[in-house]
């Protein structure tokens, strides 16, 4: 019975030596290297400047404070990353962003934002609760086996060069919201679907994304809506859209045949079946 007892009061110790406190963060300033793991909680924008490099370890939880500093309905935690970023998770410790809200909602963080960044690497990420799960912007960047869910916006992009695939994004008021402006953007193996929105097209798309061999499909009110002046035509070939007949594809658009001021979305070689995201790498 005493060895018991003294097995259990080790393991006790053991614990408490290693449980290692959450990281409490306000408006903070990244200029050089730093690593984050276990919990990070931020009230306030966490900025990694030029000279900056952020890695986060598989399992980490960052966790945004929902506060409004001016008003306007939207959180202002964020993390601005203009060097370099690094959040590498796994299939079993994906690194996870998300609201410290008792009841969250969509908008009650900013973003995750990469503006010019130096380098950008998100893997097996779960980005919730947010206004835009990721931002994108200027830079070469690569987002994969991530989840994005709950958000306003899930992926957001505008001129980069980037690789999407193999996520999941859904449940979102747009899955994916892009402004092309020359991107040289590839998203393929993407599960799109049951967000109000699929894939939202913004002013100065220039039909030179790639976005095929997605699963765009089940979206609540269009697959595909084209913005606001978006009077240029969007090609999407090759993805599931829940069907292969034009007609019930067509129906799930809302372009030129809605409006006549915008462009028109077509969907030549509609594939037959769904893709499986976890395959993005087998192509």
């Amino acid at each position: 019975m005493r060895f018991a007892l003294l097995a259990i009061l080790i393991l006790v110790v053991i614990g408490c030596v290693a449980a290692k406190p959450p990281l409490e963060l306000a408006d903070t300033v990244i200029a050089d290297r730093q690593v984050w793991a276990g919990e990070v909680r931020i009230r306030g924008v966490v900025t990694v400047k030029k000279d900056g490099h952020l890695t986060i370890l598989p399992g980490t939880r960052v966790v945004f404070a929902p506060f409004d500093r001016d008003g306007d309905g939207i959180g202002d935690g964020e993390l601005l990353v203009e060097g370099g970023l690094v959040a590498r998770g796994t299939a079993a410790a994906p690194i996870v962003f998300t609201s410290g809200a008792a009841r969250p909602k969509a908008a009650d963080w900013k973003y995750l934002y990469l503006d010019f960044a130096r380098e950008g690497e998100l893997a097996h990420v779960i980005s919730e609760y947010a206004y835009s799960g990721v931002q994108i912007h200027f830079c070469r960047a690569t987002v994969t086996d991530s989840e994005f869910r709950f958000n306003v916006d899930g992926l957001r992009f505008s001129t980069v060069n980037l690789l999407a695939a193999g996520n999941r994004v859904h449940h979102n008021v747009h899955g994916v919201r892009f402004e092309e402006r020359r991107s040289q953007a590839y998203l393929h193996h993407n599960d799109i679907r049951d967000n109000d929105i699929g894939l939202f097209v913004v002013t100065r798309s220039d039909d030179a994304a790639r976005i095929e061999r997605n699963n765009i499909a089940g979206n609540r009110q269009y697959n595909v809506k084209m913005g606001l002046e978006q009077a240029k035509d969007v090609t999407l070939p090759r993805n599931w859209w829940g069907s292969t007949e034009p007609a019930l594809i067509e129906q799930s658009f809302f372009d030129r045949r809605s409006d006549p001021s915008l462009g028109l979305v077509s969907a030549p070689e509609p594939l037959a079946g769904p893709v499986d995201p976890a395959r993005w790498q087998a192509q």
